[in-house]
């Protein structure tokens, strides 16, 4: 069955609504957050957020505990562990304070940051090399 382009746009956006969430300003939560698409957090949240998508945080978002995600953009506070597996924005407004283990790292002038900061697979990869330099200098002596 073919669908007119009506059809597969409204499909298209009945699709994407489920996969936007969004914590507005004046919002408390204490707990865990998973969710399969994008999140922007303008409220606060003590406690995990786990998204498959991007989660940002805005301006007047403060987030106490873990993120775990793809992509991410702080423009509020995070004071926590931070696992985005691709690419982390920390906007001139953002705060974070922590452990982040990341993909790509962006900062922009005036972004507050404190704590380990982890480029995800790297660390291995210098450890191997240094492994074959040393193993090349045992065999030439």
């Amino acid at each position: 069955m073919f669908k007119s382009k009506n059809e597969m746009a409204k499909g298209k956006n009945e699709g994407d609504l489920g996969s936007r969430n969004h914590i507005a300003q004046g919002t408390s939560i204490k707990g865990d957050v998973i969710t399969e698409g994008d999140i922007r957090i303008d409220g606060k949240l003590e406690g995990t957020v786990v998204s498959k998508g991007k989660v940002v945080v805005g301006t007047t978002g403060h987030i106490d505990g873990d993120i775990k995600c793809d992509k991410a953009n702080i423009s509020g506070r995070v004071k926590g562990k931070a696992t985005v597996s691709e690419m982390v924005s920390i906007q001139a407004t953002g705060s974070f304070s922590g452990e982040l283990v990341y993909g790509k790292l962006g900062v922009e002038p005036g972004a507050e940051l404190e704590g380990t900061f982890v480029i995800a697979g790297k660390v291995k990869d210098m450890k191997r090399n240094d492994e074959k330099e040393q193993k090349r200098s045992e065999k030439t002596a």
